[in-house]
């Protein structure tokens, strides 16, 4: 999986304003209709578990595999949860995903 492909998808989010960082943010963004809700692999239990109860039958939760330093060096600062906003963003992260963007 191309990690740089896909935290470039979410960093083009994140310009756009349509992506909310952090724990809090992401069940804030959940809660008002977000799409898509981004976990690194390296969270702890406990953050995993909150994030999965939050998205549970509300949005999709993507875990691409990246660490939290592999997004600290894209974005500058290290997170372990983020909330996608837009639909069209989210499915450009999809595809990321999915190894569809060449």
């Amino acid at each position: 999986m191309n990690y740089e492909r896909i935290l470039s998808a979410m960093s083009m989010a994140r310009g756009a304003g349509k992506l909310k960082i952090g724990f809090e943010a992401a069940r804030e963004a959940v809660s008002a209709g977000a799409g898509m809700v981004i976990i690194a692999s390296d969270v702890s239990e406990r953050t995993r578990r909150e994030t999965e109860r939050f998205c549970e039958s509300r949005c999709e939760l993507s875990e691409p595999g990246f660490t939290q330093d592999e997004i600290a060096e894209k974005f500058g600062w290290r997170f372990g949860v983020a909330a996608v906003t837009d639909n069209n963003f989210a499915e450009l992260i999809r595809k990321a995903i999915q190894g569809r963007i060449k």
